[in-house]
């Protein structure tokens, strides 16, 4: 599968010192791969807004990092993990915005107290439909 590489402007927790990294979409743009260029890592993302209603204010200085305007072509995604078999947790306080114009991204950490319906591990059953 291959992506297109994207400089990270703002450091991604757990992966501080990694400056580049490959993105790759999936399933109509549900799913996605970050790839640690350098290191033999790969987060798995979801678009949050595929799952729940999501939104959030970007901070200027992340605005200002990924040289974002009114029509940058942008897309945000939240870092997953599966658990076990059939549980999956989604990180809705930090997500990772892309600037797909000029291939750069950022990792946001939202404060909690700024969005209380968002959590750190919410399991994805809260939001699929039975």
């Amino acid at each position: 599968m291959k992506g297109e590489k994207f400089v990270v402007k703002s450091p991604i927790l757990g992966f501080e010192d990694v400056s580049e990294v490959e993105f790759a979409e999936i399933d109509n743009g549900a799913l996605a791969f970050l790839s640690m260029t350098g290191k033999d890592a790969e987060l798995l993302l979801i678009n949050p807004y595929k799952v729940r209603e999501y939104s959030f204010e970007v901070p200027a200085g992340i605005q200002t990092l990924l040289d974002m305007k009114a029509d940058s072509k942008v897309k945000v995604f939240c870092v997953f993990v599966r658990e076990k078999q059939t549980e999956v947790r989604i990180n809705f306080l930090a997500p990772i915005i892309l600037n797909c114009d000029n291939n750069v991204l950022a990792q946001v950490v939202l404060r909690a107290k700024d969005y209380p319906s968002f959590g750190v591990a919410e399991s994805i059953k809260n939001y699929i439909k039975e």
